[in-house]
């Protein structure tokens, strides 16, 4: 035995590129056909035969890969071919809680909009649905905690159930957008924190099949979501929810690139792109809880709020995002301003300037600092003007403010303002953008 793989180690390295990465593109052509297959009976019709069956054909592809796997391992002695055999097992789970929610969803009675006739999947007797759906989890329970101790052995326990409480969503019988979308993110943000707290704690998650791992969490909640997308009208809030999710999924995503990797910088910027319709949708989202002059303002303060969060992780110009930023709080509050020019408007554009110059001064950015300025003098000069158009020559107030006016005047003339920016120059100087 020894003496055949010494013969195909130096075969092997005799051999042309080509042929040393045979075996990584048989190894790709083969996952990507058992993806399509696998993801194929939730988008595409197959109306021969009954839904028991149909459904039992995929959880049997879903054990052979597993069992492919522990073969691959056990007998080829190959660790390769065994780790993604049970990768691919534990990414056709999602697919198996989706059906089974569809089951559940048939039995619950609950009224659903039309959609595809692909897309019902029915038992026909609560009994049979209950049996169905609880042998179900007992055989893909082990899938998925094999494939986690494949993948990551000191997180196996944590990840499994992590993402077994991921699939048992798929089975509730949720079908209102709003409703899914409440669900989603939530449970997006927090199986975020647990893949940041996961990354901090423990090696193994760094490593390629740790992070495979902690990525795999998140793909129940992308077939949630593209189920409720595909099947239902999307409202704001699902879409708002979608792109959020999309958002966060390329963070976590970009965290796991090297710094100088082109697919990074793709994702940083296709996550700045996507930081304009998130502030587009809140604004959608709280238009019935706000009135009209308040809406541009909270989608700004979104928008600007995920490009700051995206400028202290990104290795490409983080400067750049929050610049961006400063125009996206302008147009929310400035540009409010002319929009609905109402003393209401002007305070708000005070305080919140106010704040803004505060967080650019505490956090030593010149962005915030310049952006609340403007913002503020903007609120500023929209009261002076109102003041100007109601200003009366023969009143006291009206010599009182010229006298003050003029005061100011002729001291900031005798001041040595060339000192003064000197020393402004001096002290912005260590701050960055």
């Amino acid at each position: 035995m020894s003496t055949s793989r010494d013969a195909w180690t130096a075969d092997t390295r005799n051999a042309t590129p080509l042929s040393r990465r045979l075996p990584q593109l048989l190894r790709l052509a083969g996952a990507t056909a058992l993806l399509v297959a696998m993801y194929s009976f939730l988008v595409q019709g197959w109306q021969g035969s009954s839904d028991l069956l149909r459904y039992g054909l995929l959880l049997g592809h879903s054990l052979l890969l597993c069992g492919a796997g522990l073969a691959s391992g056990h007998w080829l002695q190959e660790p390769r071919g065994a780790r993604l055999l049970t990768s691919l097992a534990l990414v056709s789970v999602p697919a198996n809680f989706a059906i089974l929610g569809a089951f559940v969803h048939a039995e619950a009675g609950i009224a659903a909009l039309n959609y595809p006739g692909i897309a019902t999947w029915q038992l026909g007797a609560p009994g049979l649905t209950a049996a169905v759906v609880g042998g179900s989890a007992l055989l893909l329970l082990p899938v998925v905690i094999l494939g986690f101790r494949v993948l990551a052995r000191p997180l196996s326990s944590r990840l499994s159930w992590q993402y077994l409480a991921g699939n048992a969503v798929l089975l509730i019988p949720l079908r209102d957008p709003t409703a899914v979308a409440g669900l989603t993110l939530p449970l997006a943000l927090w199986m975020l924190w647990r893949a940041e707290r996961s990354r901090d704690q423990h090696l193994c998650a760094r490593t390629p099949d740790g992070i495979l791992a902690r990525l795999l969490q998140f793909l129940p909640l992308g077939v949630l979501l593209g189920r409720s997308l595909w099947l239902y009208d999307a409202d704001a809030f699902l879409f708002t929810a979608g792109l959020l999710c999309l958002f966060l999924a390329a963070r976590q995503l970009s965290l796991l690139l090297p710094g100088q990797s082109i697919l990074r910088g793709f994702l940083e910027v296709g996550s700045g792109l996507l930081t304009p319709l998130i502030g587009i949708g809140v604004a959608v989202l709280l238009e019935r809880l706000l009135p009209d002059p308040l809406l541009l303002p909270a989608g700004s303060l979104a928008c600007a709020a995920l490009l700051l969060e995206l400028s202290r992780r990104v290795e490409m110009a983080p400067a750049l995002y929050r610049v961006l930023a400063v125009p996206a709080l302008l147009l929310g509050f400035s540009g409010n301003l002319l929009l609905f020019d109402s003393l209401a408007n002007a305070l708000l554009c005070l305080v919140a300037g106010l704040l803004l110059t505060l967080a650019g001064h505490y956090l030593r950015r010149l962005a915030l600092l310049g952006a609340g300025l403007v913002i503020a003098a903007s609120g500023l000069v929209y009261l002076f003007g109102r003041l100007l158009s109601a200003f009366d020559l023969g009143g006291w107030i009206s010599l009182a403010l010229v006298g003050l006016a003029a005061i100011l005047l002729g001291s900031l003339l005798e001041s040595r303002a060339s000192d003064r920016f000197t020393r402004l120059k001096q002290r912005f100087a260590h701050w960055q953008v």
